[in-house]
């Protein structure tokens, strides 16, 4: 990975080259669209488990690039500028190498967004915009910075995120008549922290701390955002549409243009003020226990540098599409839609490469042999989706599981059917090969003069050899192999048609013979026929069990993720009804609490993981019932009687019913 950060998105024209680290701006080419770049979406790629992103945002030269790295100990990995022109352009990402923990011992990966100045002299309005609403859609922490105490001008300048209601769309549908996005926009919007820079009055009487000072006199209805309708929409609008607000502090790191210029020069670090550097270790200890993996707009999933990559190319496509805004819910079902189809290819691959390994110079085998086989390449194929579907809910990973569960059944029945195949020709041309060994020199002998000489039972011996060679010498499917025996019967009746009358003069002629051997070899191939039906039963029953205890196991992790994620949203609706009510927006406390009620409870999301485990429990008491129904005692003896019918029909077809059966 680079040591320095590399850019995320950039304007149309600005390059970057991947090999050099090369960023220039493009001359006499205007500014229209945003390119995500694709060596920033592969590093993101990498990263499989759940992400945390902090971005910075705000006016321009104002340090934003400095501090980013500053309180996560990562030195000058943002680009610092000491001149007019703004250095940073688009979005710059740099991931922590340090992991970090939630609370429940998780890891995840700290992402950094190091964002373009707000009031970007390269930049147009709607450039601003753009790239804003972007930051906000990719954070899990928003650091807005600005130099200053704000005021009511300043405030105004901020209706940029009162229009992401505009820039923005949560879900698809509306959840009922009178739903509202922008009053749901604080279940996906970023935890949102107003750092201020260059502080030097002193917080004012019956204040505690910045944060108190913003919501009684910056943000309040009552106080700076009430002097105008566009202060108080912004201000409204931050305390409403963001999952949380606190603010920060800094004094001036220092009063000099050289040190302030040149921060991460060790030589100049003793003229640094002192209180800055305990202000931004200050800031470090407000900042770091807000970090905590970043939930997707789905109950129970986080999103992880995967789902990163995905979401960052989709909404910059969107921002780039006139007419159109990013869709939340859209973006994150395109993403699950894509990876587990992925997973579910890869699944297949996986399972299909296992199986092709193990059957390898294996064929014509015994149907169980496949089975175990299968059974084995189904592990291996759960295994990649276990491994890529770790933080996505039961609900999405049920159905392509279904699907991989239908799609490795179909290949198994090919393979068996390939094995049929195969078997019917293996054991066709023994028993051909055998009966040209054994039983055509006895018919031979039986035509010739040698005929009075002989006896029933050499007949019969002939005919025992033959079978006892058959099954010591047969490869392939059992009821294929008792199949191809039974038919052997009505073929060797016509060629002893012929010899009827010199049988029935043989001395030792025994009629019943013939029928013990005709019931033995029908029971045999039901039998076959039977086991293999009760295999199959079976084999989709452990399927099945594989694949609710793969559900099971993905349900207690989503149950913890779910309870994790409710306890800290229920903190964080907590802190900001209470930061409404100090900055007196008592109507918005009443939305948010509706917004609160129309939202499902824990205990719903967790009857829905309930009931894809159920709906796989009734399968597998069908598939129970109907292995009880195949197992109870007399259904063999249902079955031959129709079966001996059957062949008995069969036979009727070679021989007229005057011939006798050898």
């Amino acid at each position: 990975m680079s040591k320095v950060a590399i850019p995320l998105v950039l304007p149309n024209n600005c390059t970057w080259d991947a090999q050099t680290g090369t960023y220039d701006k493009k001359k006499g080419v205007g500014r229209e669209t945003l390119n995500a770049i694709p060596k920033a979406l592969d590093q993101l790629r990498e990263i499989k488990g759940p992400v945390c992103v902090v971005s910075i945002a705000g006016p321009c030269r104002k340090g934003k690039s400095y501090i980013l790295g500053k309180v996560f100990d990562q030195e000058e990995i943002f680009p610092l500028g000491h001149l007019l022109d703004p250095e940073t352009m688009g979005i710059w990402l740099w991931i922590v190498p340090q992991k970090f923990q939630d609370s429940t011992g998780r890891d995840f990966t700290v992402i950094l967004l190091d964002s373009e100045g707000i009031d970007s002299v390269y930049a147009k309005q709607a450039d601003d915009h753009r790239i804003f609403t972007l930051s906000v859609l990719l954070s899990s922490i928003l650091i807005y910075n600005s130099a200053g105490v704000p005021n009511r001008s300043d405030l105004e300048g901020l209706d940029f995120i009162a229009q992401l209601s505009q820039r923005i769309q949560l879900y698809t549908k509306k959840k009922n008549a009178t739903y509202k996005d922008e009053s749901h926009f604080y279940e996906a919007f970023p935890n949102f922290i107003w750092l201020l820079r260059d502080v030097v009055l002193e917080i004012p009487a019956g204040c505690s701390n910045i944060k108190e000072y913003f919501l009684k006199k910056v943000l309040n209805a009552e106080g700076e955002a009430g002097s105008s309708r566009r202060a108080l929409k912004a201000a409204d609008s931050i305390l409403n549409f963001f999952s949380d607000f606190d603010a920060f502090s800094l004094p001036p790191p220092s009063y000099r243009p050289q040190v302030v210029q040149n921060l991460n020069d060790k030589s100049l670090e003793s003229q640094v003020n002192s209180k800055f550097l305990e202000g931004i270790k200050g800031f470090k200890a407000m900042l770091h226990p807000k970090l905590a993996p970043m939930k997707s707009i789905n109950e129970g999933e986080f999103v992880t540098g995967e789902a990163l990559a995905a979401l960052a190319q989709l909404f910059v496509e969107a921002l780039n599409t006139p007419g159109t805004v990013p869709n939340v819910e859209n973006a994150w079902d395109t993403f699950v839609h894509n990876k587990c189809t992925e997973v579910l290819a890869a699944a297949l691959a996986a399972y299909k490469q296992e199986m092709t390994s193990q059957m390898k110079d294996k064929i014509p085998c015994e149907a169980e042999a496949i089975r175990e086989s299968h059974e084995n390449a189904v592990d291996v194929g759960l295994v990649t989706f276990r491994r890529e579907t770790f933080d996505l809910s039961t609900k999405h990973v049920d159905e392509y599981l279904t699907e991989f569960r239908n799609k490795t059944k179909t290949i198994l029945e090919d393979w068996i059917q390939e094995n049929r195949r195969h078997t019917q020709v293996y054991c066709s041309n023994l028993l051909k090969k055998l009966k040209e060994q054994i039983l055509n020199p006895v018919l031979a002998q039986l035509c010739g003069s040698g005929a009075a000489k002989m006896e029933f039972k050499d007949l019969v011996e002939a005919y025992d050899k033959i079978e006892e060679r058959y099954k010591m010498d047969g490869r392939g499917a059992k009821d294929v192999q008792a199949n191809i025996l039974m038919k052997f019967i009505p073929e060797l009746r016509d060629e002893m048609q012929q010899h009827a009358e010199v049988l029935k003069r043989m001395k030792d002629y025994d009629e019943e013979i013939e029928r013990e051997k005709t019931n033995k070899i029908v029971a045999e191939e039901q039998q076959r026929r039977f086991e293999e039906l009760m295999a199959e039963l079976e084999e989709e029953r452990q399927n099945m069990e594989k694949q609710v205890e793969l559900l099971r196991e993905k349900q207690k992790e989503e149950i913890v993720r779910i309870q994790q994620i409710a306890m800290k949203n229920a903190k964080e609706r907590q802190e900001q009804m209470d930061n409404m009510l100090q900055a007196n927006f008592q109507q918005r406390i009443k939305d948010r609490q509706e917004a609160i009620r129309q939202q499902k409870k824990l205990e719903e999301t967790l009857e829905e993981l309930k009931e894809s485990l159920k709906n796989r429990r009734v399968e597998i008491i069908e598939i129970d019932r109907r292995i009880e129904e195949h197992s109870k005692p007399g259904m063999m003896d249902i079955l031959a009687p129709i079966a001996t019918f059957a062949i008995s029909r069969l036979l009727t077809r070679f021989v007229p019913a005057s011939c006798s059966i050898m």
